[in-house]
């Protein structure tokens, strides 16, 4: 059994362009197509990110794999371009204006968290319930209340009290800071305008976001539970 998510990109002076995303039920992995694209810059060894886990046994960078399917679909594209995204998942479909380099970051985070690289496995639950286009606040939310819940269950199926903290979920953060800067050097192979690069910086300021927020002040959320 799979699943589907179809980003769809519509702009004047460019043919509309639809990328369908096929993921395992189970897992939630995206898959593969059976002839996949496969550029040389998204061999593993090509810019290899400095804390990656795989072994040699792996050819290929599961991240840059991923991207390596649709990114020629977005090579002659400026990041400033205006453009209208349709994102259909199964449970509903979003519509919003936006520039390319931000329609093609939620692609880009919603395919680099489910490519199978390590250090994107821990957004997996997150990206199951896709939010695309979500501000800081709401990436904020989701992310912390979903880390203090998969603490939780671990608590309850290990019979454990073990207090509650975000130290894995920022250590977590910053492995993947360093996969999105060497994602960025790998893409420059592989594009010929700035929307694809900009759009792994997109990523890159977000991942800053949700540490920002574990300090105890919780700066960004914590009006959202003003009731009165």
């Amino acid at each position: 059994m799979t699943q589907t998510i179809t980003y769809r990109f519509f702009a004047p002076n460019h043919d509309d362009t639809a990328i369908d995303l096929h993921f395992d039920d189970d897992s939630f992995r995206l898959q593969t197509p059976e002839k996949p694209l496969k550029p040389d810059w998204a061999k593993l060894a090509y810019q290899k990110c400095s804390n990656c886990t795989l072994g040699d046994d792996v050819e290929w960078c599961p991240a840059a794999l991923s991207f390596a399917q649709f990114l020629p679909r977005f090579k002659e594209q400026f990041s400033y371009e205006k453009t209208v995204v349709e994102v259909e998942t199964a449970a509903r479909t979003i519509v919003t204006k936006a520039t390319f380099q931000t329609g093609i970051a939620s692609l880009f985070g919603l395919a680099c968290a489910t490519s199978g690289c390590p250090k994107t496995k821990f957004l997996r639950p997150l990206a199951r319930f896709h939010l695309p286009f979500a501000n800081e606040q709401e990436t904020v939310f989701r992310t912390l209340a979903a880390n203090l819940l998969i603490q939780y269950f671990e608590n309850s199926k290990k019979g454990e009290d073990k207090p509650l903290n975000f130290d894995a979920l920022n250590a977590n953060y910053a492995e993947l800071n360093i996969v999105n800067s060497f994602l960025a050097e790998r893409l420059r192979a592989g594009v010929e305008r700035d929307a694809a690069l900009n759009a792994v910086m997109i990523l890159d300021g977000f991942a800053y976001i949700t540490p920002d927020n574990t300090d105890g002040t919780f700066e960004d959320i914590r009006d959202i539970f003003v009731t009165e």
